[in-house]
């Protein structure tokens, strides 16, 4: 048959030209597409010569060639899998957007055991124009003497001839290189390293050998050993450290390893590590997380976000799907059950393995927390399908001891009178163990947590209780403390102090009625003078500072506080007996003293110290008379 010259027709014409310059983001991509078909030719004719044995040529060994040559600037991929015949040359490759390993797997749908195909004859056969002005393809069908060659320049018509294959069975495609401009910036795809980078990038764990002559002897370019597809029994302890230190460039050893293979509705192949240490740039504004994404042993993607959830970006590793649905251009996800069943089903498997290291290896664990407990509890209030499964993961400083210690062990040395889980939020452990806030629930043995990462505001906000017990800022007011007994023993004391202290509480709102809400007796102050606390409705002081911190006021302004003054204390009965301006001064002092208590700054620093300076002369004077 003489050669045959044919057009596509003006909507295939426009879909090559949106595939040549716009489908793909990197250029390097067509390497991955021509290699995963190559790969997927060699698992069909393995498929078919179970049924019939002679489709296989005599000592036939799997095997893909590279053969790129800098003078001609051509570069040729060529396999010795099953080929095309002419008319499914023309079906697959002349018409785009039909897929030949699709066809394939429709036909044998019935079969359980399929191969593993990937290749996307038609748009990924396509990503070729992307580096090359022509583009030459000579295949063979198994069983067949008939070769058949298509070209085309990717203007529009393509070129069909008869020629047998000297090699026989298989495929080689041509591609003759574009000269592209310096400012492009695009790779010498003949240059041997550059080959030999983009096949371990994209193409490492392909089963077939990817072969390419070097200065001496042809080598091969791919591992082949795709760790995450063997049994874990058959995978040593070392393999899996040398695999997570090539994947993640840490080279510590990670704290945990997880290899599993979901199946049911969404089959896939996991391998997770859950590092030891912080990465250098952890958390910071240009820091990539997420799972690297396989696509049956073809690297499709790093870090994809969409299989993990934020709160668990310190796991590392990899998802390796038989099935996803991807874009046209099987560069991003879609957004469909399949990936939400996958990211559902990764995030389990964290969190019941942190679970695990929790319950059975706790100080391995505690050292988890320290680098990465922070990240975990965004979860909180971000993931509520997880929230019981998170609650339990969470670690806490507290006033008990100073071992760290999970929300049920709180819970289990609760006193038999304390009614609420207590916390306080501050921006250090040292500012907050010693907080006068802290001042009665010490003395009544009442266990508080000590919470100071940012996070820990939202997340007592999303947690609100546990195992029936309220989470209680003790910075906030309505803290009941007090037995019903405790308190109808002190009602009559409080009415006294109320009578007593009037001017003083009256003096004190005048003065500060622009600054708090209230002045009001405390309950909770055994030796601070003063403190304040949020009302219930209102954000904490450390939330606003947060706030703050953010950019962001709260709600347009600074919310005012209820101030708390302890009626026991010596300052206020001289201060009944002060003048009106003396009240004023001391009034002032106490309210800064509060803000520096609750760990918020002075409005203003230099009146405060002067106001102390003035104390210490008058105090001084005193001692002379």
């Amino acid at each position: 048959m003489a050669k045959q010259v044919q057009n596509f027709n003006a909507e295939i014409k426009q879909l090559l030209d949106i595939v040549i310059h716009s489908l793909y983001s990197h250029k390097e991509i067509f390497l991955r597409e021509l290699l995963s078909n190559a790969s997927d030719a060699i698992d069909k004719l393995k498929f078919n010569s179970l049924t019939h044995p002679s489709l296989l040529p005599e000592n036939w060994q799997p095997a893909i060639r590279l053969e790129p040559n800098t003078e001609t600037k051509t570069l040729k991929i060529i396999d010795n899998g099953i080929g095309m015949t002419q008319e499914e040359v023309v079906e697959f490759i002349g018409t785009i957007a039909r897929s030949g390993a699709k066809a394939f797997m429709q036909m044998n749908a019935e079969m359980k055991t399929k191969p593993e195909l990937i290749g996307q004859f038609g748009v990924g056969f396509y990503s070729a124009f992307m580096v090359a002005d022509r583009v030459t393809l000579h295949t063979q069908k198994a069983g067949s003497n008939d070769g058949t060659v298509w070209e085309s320049m990717g203007d529009g018509t393509y070129s069909l001839d008869n020629v047998p294959r000297p090699e026989g069975t298989g495929t080689t495609i041509t591609l003759h290189m574009k000269d592209f401009k310096e400012e492009d910036e695009v790779q010498n795809f003949t240059d041997k390293w550059v080959l030999k980078s983009l096949v371990k990038k994209y193409s490492d764990f392909i089963a077939h050998p990817i072969k390419m002559m070097g200065e001496t002897e042809e080598e091969t370019l791919n591992s082949q050993k795709a760790l995450w597809l063997k049994s874990p029994s058959d995978v040593t302890k070392e393999e899996y450290k040398d695999f997570y230190q090539h994947l993640t460039q840490d080279w510590n050893e990670p704290l945990r390893t997880v290899h599993y293979r979901a199946e049911g509705t969404m089959e896939f192949n996991a391998l997770l590590y859950v590092p030891g240490k912080k990465p250098w740039n952890y958390n910071m504004r240009d820091m990539e997380y997420g799972l690297s994404l396989y696509i049956k042993r073809v690297f499709i993607m790093a870090d994809c976000k969409d299989l993990l959830p934020p709160y668990l970006r310190f796991v590392k590793g990899l998802v390796d799907s038989s099935d996803l649905s991807l874009n046209v251009s099987r560069e991003l996800l879609q957004q469909d059950r399949q990936v939400t069943q996958i990211r559902k089903n990764v995030t389990n498997k964290a969190l019941s393995t942190l679970k695990d290291l929790l319950t059975k290896e706790r100080s391995a664990y505690e050292d988890f927390w320290t680098e990465f407990g922070a990240t975990l509890k965004e979860g909180l209030p971000s993931d509520a399908s997880n929230k019981e499964k998170l609650q339990d993961l969470l670690l806490f400083h507290s006033t008990s001891s100073d071992k760290m210690t999970t929300l049920d062990e709180y819970v289990s040395r609760m006193k038999e009178a304390q009614k609420d889980i207590y916390y306080i939020t501050g921006d250090s452990l040292s500012q907050v163990s010693n907080s006068p806030y802290l001042e009665k629930l010490k003395e009544k043995g009442f266990e508080v947590l000590l919470l100071v990462d940012p996070v820990d505001e939202w997340v007592v906000d999303a947690l609100s209780e546990f195992k029936g017990k309220k989470l209680h800022s003790i910075m906030r007011e309505g803290l009941d403390l007090d037995t019903a007994e405790e308190k109808q023993q002190k009602e009559q004391e409080k009415k006294q102090a109320e009578v007593t202290l009037k001017p003083v509480l009256e003096s004190m709102k005048k003065t500060l009625e622009s600054d708090v809400k209230d002045v009001v007796l405390s309950d909770r102050l055994t030796n601070t003078p003063a403190c304040l606390v949020a009302s219930s409705a209102d954000p904490s002081a450390h939330m606003q500072k947060l706030m703050a911190q953010m950019g962001k006021e709260y709600a347009g302004q600074q919310v005012k506080r209820i101030m708390e003054i302890n009626p026991n204390h010596p300052v206020f009965e001289k201060m009944l007996k002060a003048s009106p301006e003396q009240q004023t001064k001391w009034a002032e002092i106490l309210y800064a003293q509060a803000l520096l208590t609750e760990g918020s700054n002075l409005p203003d620093p230099v009146k405060f110290s002067q106001q102390i300076a003035e104390l210490m002369v008058q105090a001084a004077d005193s001692t002379k008379h």
